[in-house]
């Protein structure tokens, strides 16, 4: 695992940088954010990025970050469903960290869809799983809004609304029916009780 790479600058552009480090010249994908950072610096000047290096089949990228709370919540976001780490980049250029968690306290959609590429659905997903994902890990360096942890019912009813947000349905509408299956039920129905239930009512 690699936590950080230190570096002198050889390149920088507002999505990639390059450090040579003893030689070796990596290339990091970073946010806008970072690159701001990295400005503070002249051409061969060492700098140290918080690093993440992601790794799939076929993909093996890295990425920087000026700060640790940066870097936690890029590790937040892509386990996001439908947030790969350009999106999440791209999420991370548009706000900043602490901006980004009081915006999911508010649950301000509107905020996240301001961002290029941030779509009214994967603004509610974005909300929805950070919001719970937030209360059940320790705080984010350096941020103070805290989530209380979501009850095991609660659990399940945002796993119900998740569920139908990914058969298309608006979250609002999803939501209302949900209420309409907890009232008339309980909360101790499980997930697919809840989706089923709900469905007969949209």
């Amino acid at each position: 695992m690699i936590e950080h790479v230190t570096g002198k600058v050889i390149h920088k552009s507002p999505t990639f940088c390059v450090l040579d480090c003893h030689g070796i010249g990596l290339g990091l994908h970073i946010s806008l954010n970072t690159f701001q950072h990295l400005e503070k610096y002249a051409p061969g000047e060492p700098v140290q990025l918080h690093a993440h290096l992601y790794v799939r089949e076929d993909v093996l990228q890295l990425y920087g970050f000026a700060d640790t709370r940066e870097k936690q919540m890029f590790q937040l976001l892509i386990t996001i469903s439908g947030v790969g780490p350009r999106l999440a980049l791209a999420i991370l250029s548009g706000t900043r960290p602490d901006d980004l968690v009081n915006a999911i306290s508010r649950e301000d959609v509107g905020m996240l869809t301001r961002i290029p590429g941030v779509g009214k659905k994967t603004a509610q997903r974005v909300i929805l799983e950070l919001k719970e994902k937030l209360a059940q890990q320790p705080a984010i360096e350096g941020l103070t809004t805290v989530f209380p942890a979501a009850s095991p019912e609660q659990s399940r009813i945002n796993d119900a609304l998740l569920a139908l947000m990914a058969l298309g349905f608006k979250q609002p509408e999803a939501q209302r029916a949900i209420d309409v299956v907890i009232r008339r039920s309980g909360d101790e129905l499980s997930v697919d009780e809840i989706v089923r239930l709900a469905l007969k009512e949209l």
